[in-house]
């Protein structure tokens, strides 16, 4: 009995880490599918590397009327918090869990007088060829939903 337990334990906990989708490469914003302002120019990409439990999230933006850039953070998937700022010197903290095949990233934004929160959940296709991000902000400036969609490259 004991036996027939813990094989039906080792079979659960395999069967939850096969939901975990590849999220490793570079992906590319499809505007036509995404939530962006009309008339958008530039290139949105994320460059992915997963290896559980670090996440390293590169960010590129190309093209448009702004400047390229790019910008990294690394995160673990472990649910513990990761402390970053910004240049303004807001401060940001995430953190980043899978929740059966969904990656999610929860962040509260401590701004001088506001505090903003985020909830960010990557889900991806079957094939695996898109990671749609959907994105709920809350907050003092308001609440907003957005969706990104991404196509492997």
């Amino acid at each position: 009995m004991l036996r027939s337990l813990f094989l039906s334990l080792l079979l659960a906990a395999a069967a939850t880490a096969q939901t975990r989708p590849d999220v490793n490469g570079t992906w590319k914003q499809d505007n036509t599918r995404s939530t962006v302002r009309p008339g958008t120019k530039y290139t949105y990409w994320n460059k992915i590397e997963y290896k559980d439990p670090n996440l390293t999230l590169t960010t590129m933006f190309t093209g448009g009327d702004r400047p390229d850039s790019s910008s990294s953070r690394t995160y673990t998937t472990d649910g513990k918090p990761t402390v970053s700022s910004d240049r303004e010197g807001d401060q940001f903290t995430t953190t980043v869990k899978w929740e059966a095949n969904a990656l999610i990233f929860e962040t509260v934004e401590k701004e001088r007088a506001n505090t903003l929160t985020t909830r960010e959940t990557w889900t991806s296709s079957a094939d695996g060829k898109t990671l749609t991000k959907k994105i709920q902000r809350t907050g003092s400036r308001g609440d907003s939903d957005q969706t990104y969609v991404l196509d492997k490259q």
